[in-house]
């Protein structure tokens, strides 16, 4: 049995000069009058109502709230953490990405408090994001800071999970990134994930290789067998559960990856050039380990086609239901 209380969804709204509201907009224009759920969007109202008319999108009324107490469920909830509502489509614009930003802690701060139940961010553009108030690489190592712990950055679709070992990092930076005792716990870490956020009791996991070909031997490196076998070995002591590590160059040939409930990549682009060439469009960025349930879409702010009406919600969409399908396991009564 579910809790029956309205779940709280939180929804920070990325970039003003991208797509990120419109996808928001466009995926809560489908919600069901009778689901389960109450939405507040961090923003400014008048860029709520000033894009949605611009992109000439239906929703439920929009309505400007100053406290919890005022959540209407038949509303999209404007929890107003800013007034100024100047956007320019397509433009970069510094000054217009810290709404971003100021959207995104407040929203952290209020799921921090479980004012909300699941938190929605969506996309920003890092290099435009980064200031004095910000030094941070993205969304996930402000959560990392914010928490003081150390998530796992989990591409989530129906076909495949992948896990990331080091995240927005220079590719000559990464083995040195690398030890054997942060191997393990990002292992654990998505056992762990994987068990109660997933409901997969015994989870096999595939971990992929630092070197082309697991270093041939010795003869390309010696990485993998010094830095990846030990944490693999250690954690099969009692049960296989961890396989690898595996050349990465054929792993999603011939649907490999299949056979395994999700797949810890080295570094960013090994693992997020198959997820996204497998899996765009329905894929999610979760945020997995966190006292808090937060996901993104897998796409960037799409500047290039910001104000244009055309950009897809269907990764939006399936960021809120991996968000809710993980808050309703979670808060399952045994």
């Amino acid at each position: 049995m579910v809790k029956s209380k309205k779940i709280n969804v939180g929804i920070s709204i990325g970039d003003p000069n991208g797509i990120g509201i419109e996808v928001m907009l466009k995926a809560l224009s489908d919600r069901l009058s009778n689901d389960n759920c109450n939405y507040i969007i961090y923003s400014s109202h008048e860029l709520i109502i000033n894009q949605k008319k611009d992109l000439n999108i239906n929703t439920l009324p929009i309505k400007k709230i100053e406290s919890f107490d005022e959540i209407s469920h038949d509303s999209l909830n404007i929890k107003e953490v800013f007034t100024e509502s100047n956007y320019e489509f397509g433009v970069v614009d510094k000054q217009v990405s810290q709404k971003a930003i100021i959207s995104f802690k407040e929203a952290v701060k209020d799921a921090n408090e479980k004012k909300i139940d699941v938190l929605i961010t969506s996309p920003i553009d890092k290099n435009l994001s980064y200031s004095e108030s910000f030094k941070h690489s993205g969304h996930t190592d402000y959560l990392r800071h914010y928490f003081n712990e150390d998530p796992i950055m989990l591409m989530v679709s129906k076909k495949l999970k992948v896990g990331l070992l080091t995240e927005h990092i220079a590719l000559k930076d990464v083995v040195r990134n690398i030890t054997v005792e942060k191997t393990t716990k990002k292992l654990k870490l998505l056992c762990q994930v994987l068990n109660k956020d997933f409901g997969i009791i015994k989870p096999k996991i595939a971990v992929l290789s630092i070197n082309p070909h697991v270093g041939d031997n010795g003869v390309i490196g010696t990485e993998d067998q010094k830095l990846l076998t030990p944490a693999i070995n250690e954690l099969n002591q009692k049960e296989d559960i961890i396989y690898g590590p595996f050349s990465a160059d054929t792993f999603f040939c011939n649907n490999n990856y299949t056979k395994y409930d999700a797949i810890l990549a080295v570094y960013h682009d090994q693992g997020l050039i198959p997820f996204k060439t497998i899996s765009f469009g329905e894929g999610v960025n979760y945020s997995a380990g966190l006292p808090i349930i937060r996901t993104s879409p897998d796409h960037g702010t799409g500047f290039n086609i910001a104000g244009k009406s055309i950009a897809d919600p269907s990764s939006f969409k399936h960021a809120l239901k991996l968000a809710l399908d993980i808050y309703e396991l979670r808060n399952k009564i045994v």
